[in-house]
């Protein structure tokens, strides 16, 4: 019996050491995203947004706490809105295409470009807003 308490507490610690491992490349991950100099958003299959850069931050013109848990159509101009809806429910992997922006009284077109990520469970948005 000791010989296999001693074998778990060997794998415990090996299981350990790769979580903390991981924790570490996730946090190399996200430094990376939140310093970035392109603008990204990160949203769900049906656009909910989960994660925002702060150069997305800029361009949206918005705290991020209220972008979080909205959808990004909301963000997109009303007269916009149905398009980016029907492109957003057709995309299959990748799409690119302009559209414009809304943020307190401001209108800001940008260029987007969307690419399926997670083995398809959410979707990285790139936004350029145009010069």
């Amino acid at each position: 019996m000791p010989v296999e308490l001693e074998d778990l507490k060997a794998m415990w610690f090996d299981l350990k050491a790769q979580v903390d491992e991981l924790a570490g490349e996730r946090q190399q991950y996200l430094d990376f995203f939140e310093q970035s100099p392109e603008a990204y958003i990160v949203t769900d299959n049906l656009g909910t947004i989960e994660e925002v850069n702060g150069a997305a931050v800029d361009i949206l013109q918005r705290r991020r706490r209220f972008l979080r848990g909205k959808p990004f159509a909301v963000l997109v101009a009303l007269d916009q809105r149905s398009a980016f809806r029907e492109r957003l429910s057709g995309l299959a992997a990748e799409g690119s295409w302009r559209t414009v922006l809304e943020a307190l009284e401001m209108r800001t077109e940008v260029a987007l470009t969307a690419r399926r990520i997670g083995s398809g469970r959410g979707i990285c948005w790139r936004l350029q807003a145009s010069s």
